[in-house]
């Protein structure tokens, strides 16, 4: 029903324009930088709502993902929520970068990837904020398996 709701409003809405798609990117990429900037909840606010309204740029979450950014919570709260955010950023980010991509986990890779530079940007403020999963998707980054480990997320991925 919220779903619904939401795509007929995207319907209204009509596509983003040049003008917003550069600030979406600016702002994602930002985000990724400077997570813990003064104007970051300001940012969060604009690409989310945007994200919501405009029905040319989606994410994919897949759920087993999506479960497993969420258990960030127990871990430390402190910056979970800003970490989880930003892999659907980053994955409008790279739709925005490779308009022509069609991969799901190719752009699920992405997000996470995105979600990883805001955690080294954290980590760099804050050498306390330490979170397993993260951690471990790192490693896996560095060995290039990251989309590998998109594609083992089976549940709910369509391509």
């Amino acid at each position: 029903m919220v779903a619904a709701s939401l795509q007929s409003f995207a319907a209204m809405r009509g596509p983003a324009t040049a003008e917003e798609r550069a600030q979406a990117l600016d702002y994602a990429q930002s985000l990724e930088q400077h997570p813990l900037a003064k104007d970051s909840l300001e940012k969060r606010m604009w690409l989310t709502e945007w994200i919501v309204e405009v029905p040319d740029v989606t994410f994919h979450l897949c759920c087993k993902e999506m479960k497993a950014l969420e258990s960030l919570d127990k871990v430390n709260n402190t910056y979970s929520n800003q970490l989880r955010m930003q892999a659907i950023y980053s994955q409008a980010a790279f739709q925005l970068l490779h308009p022509e991509e069609k991969s799901t986990a190719r752009i699920q890779a992405a997000g996470l990837a995105g979600t990883l530079r805001a955690y080294r940007a954290i980590q760099q403020f804050d050498p306390s904020a330490k979170y397993p999963l993260l951690d471990n998707l790192m490693s896996l980054e560095k060995q290039g398996k990251l989309e590998k480990y998109v594609q083992r997320q089976k549940k709910c991925l369509k391509s």
